[in-house]
């Protein structure tokens, strides 16, 4: 992670501590019952997209290599983001046993333009733009903790859903090559995570989480046109993984 998550927990950490001096309470809290929260922080989305030749016309077996080489990017892009979550939880003794489910928004939207000169036509450029967009994902997530006084540590892991949209443009000045995709699609992944919690009474919790998450991929393709030898076509990939560092409050419904 990149220094703004350093400063983010940095942030977190120092919060938790001023919770207790705030707190009124010192004695130990039951985490069971249902409760609902929000937190806010920073995401450090890494998104890949690829961009081959699919089937060979227009570009010839010297153009693909080419190809494979410049439509292989990484995008990058750190932005603040919120969640709201809700769930519900069963403490046994020290151990907390729970499920928790949670929506985030993500702010994903990035883009790559590559221009090149031909290897197989030195006096003809080439350009490629790829654009790779998140705007939210959906986990639920069972949740392990261990409660100690006013104190919560957990970890927590499970399926996470986005709707990711990946937009590629191909043009050249050679025969006017041109190539256009646009396509979106929900996508599924996985999370891992872990966080703590400090209980200001038997209600009002403050909360600190870091959540690792990665999605599967999304592909496409498009049909290759020019004014010489038109046909054949792109074929296109996107995924990404998102690393989150929040911070919030939660509030417990007790008697559920």
């Amino acid at each position: 992670m990149r220094a703004y998550v350093v400063g983010l927990v940095a942030s977190l950490i120092v919060g938790l501590s001023s919770g207790a001096v705030l707190a009124q309470s010192q004695t130990a809290i039951d985490w069971s019952g249902f409760y609902v929260g929000g937190l806010l922080g920073g995401t450090n989305t890494q998104a890949h997209a690829k961009t081959i030749v699919g089937v060979s016309k227009y570009l010839d077996a010297t153009d693909a290599k080419q190809m494979a080489r410049a439509g292989n990017n990484n995008l990058v892009q750190e932005r603040p983001a919120g969640a709201l979550l809700g769930g519900y939880g069963k403490q046994f003794g020290n151990v907390l046993v729970g499920i928790e489910a949670s929506a985030n928004t993500l702010f994903l939207d990035d883009e790559h333009t590559t221009s090149e000169v031909y290897d197989t036509v030195p006096t003809a450029r080439f350009v490629l733009k790829q654009s790779v967009k998140a705007d939210w994902m959906a986990t639920l997530r069972p949740r392990l903790g261990w409660a100690q006084d006013n104190w919560l540590g957990y970890v927590t892991g499970g399926a996470a859903v986005t709707r990711l949209r990946l937009d590629t443009l191909f043009s050249d000045n050679a025969f006017n090559g041109f190539s256009q995709s646009s396509d979106k699609k929900y996508v599924a992944g996985w999370s891992l995570g872990l966080g703590g919690e400090y209980a200001l009474g038997n209600d009002w919790s403050l909360r600190g989480e870091y959540l690792y998450t990665r999605f599967g991929q999304l592909k496409s393709s498009s049909e290759t046109t020019s004014t010489n030898n038109s046909g054949g076509s792109l074929a296109h990939l996107a995924e990404f993984e998102a690393h989150g560092v929040m911070a919030g409050l939660t509030y417990r419904f007790k008697g559920f």
